[in-house]
Parts: C-alpha cells; structure tokens; sequence
C-alpha cells in the first residue's frame, strides 16, 4: 500500500513539473510575440524585421518589410489595448518550409481603426527561440 501511495504523489509530481514546464513554454512564446509586436506599436519596423524569423527575413528584405508594414500600421493609429483570443501549435504550415510553429491571435483595439485582429506565427528557430514569421491583421 505504501508504494502504491509512494508511486501515486510521484506520479502527480511529474504531472505538475510538466504542466508547470508548458506553462512556461506557452508564456515565453507570448512574451515573444508582444514584445515583437511591441516594436511594431512604437514604429521600430527595422528592428521587428532584425528580431523576426528567418523565414520572414529571407521571404521579404529590410526595405520591402519596412515599407510593408508602416503601410499596414499607419492607417491603425495607436494602440490602445491587446488581449490574447487563441494560440495553437503545428508543425506544418502552408508557405512555410517544415519546423515547430505557433500562431497566436490577439484581440487588439487601435486609436484610428478600433477592434481589429492580429495573427502572429510564431517560428522555432534552430537555436531553440521562438520568433515571429508571420504577422496579419484584419
């Protein structure tokens, strides 16, 4: 009965250290995609393409990137609020070559546009970080 009791606490132990462990992962992916976007927020356009994947980089140069995205933040105005909506992992995603990917949506309200949707595709790159490989709004 003892090592039944021993087996079981262990078994719940192991459960939380991984649960807490992807908690941890799910959270640092999130820090990664705001603190991108946040780039985004301030007009740092060179600088979220230099901390992008480099699948983005490859797929666009600095310049197209920048001019890209200033025509899509622009008409937004500022940003006022952003919340979380969903976030999903895949290790496949169309246009994109194979590898460990997340996409996150966040609900997010601009001074000018008011409620619009973001979408962040998350990439894993080779050195184990996550960053951002795509990014749409609607």
């Amino acid at each position: 009965m003892i090592k039944k009791i021993i087996a079981l606490i262990s078994l719940l132990i192991c459960s939380c250290v991984v649960h807490a462990e992807g908690n941890d992962l799910i959270k640092d992916i999130e820090n990664s995609a705001r603190s991108w976007l946040a780039l985004a927020d301030e007009g740092q356009y060179t600088e979220s393409w230099r901390k992008a994947s480099q699948h983005l980089r490859n797929k666009k140069t600095e310049t197209d990137w920048v001019k890209t995205i200033e025509a899509i933040r622009r008409p937004l105005g500022l940003k006022e609020a952003r919340y979380i909506a969903t976030a999903g992992y895949t290790e496949g995603l169309s246009g994109f070559p194979k590898g460990e990917y997340v996409v996150v949506q966040f609900y997010t309200t601009f001074k000018i546009k008011g409620l619009a949707l973001e979408t962040v595709t998350l990439a894993k790159e080779n050195n184990g970080v996550w960053q951002v490989a795509d990014y749409k709004i609607k």
